[in-house]
């Protein structure tokens, strides 16, 4: 089972869940005991940033096929005349 992260909204306590796909959403246990049951606060799932993947080494688009910018192509001035 994966580990999910969840995030309560009203005292915003985060915790690692592992459960399944199919199961409820978790109830904040630290603002139904303050509450005394009578206020349920159900947590929010965190939704983690991932980064881009590099590409190192030849065969990618990166690296092979991608257009640089190349600034010593440029013509220059002939000094000799």
């Amino acid at each position: 089972m994966p580990l999910y992260t969840f995030k309560c909204p009203s005292c915003s306590r985060v915790e690692e869940i592992n459960q399944s796909m199919k199961t409820a959403v978790p109830v904040c246990q630290r603002c139904v005991n303050a509450s005394c049951g009578i206020h349920i606060v159900e947590m929010e799932r965190v939704w983690k940033k991932t980064g881009r993947p590099q590409f190192k080494g030849d065969g990618f688009y990166e690296t092979d096929y991608k257009q640089k910018d190349d600034n010593t192509g440029l013509d220059k001035p002939d000094s000799s005349s």
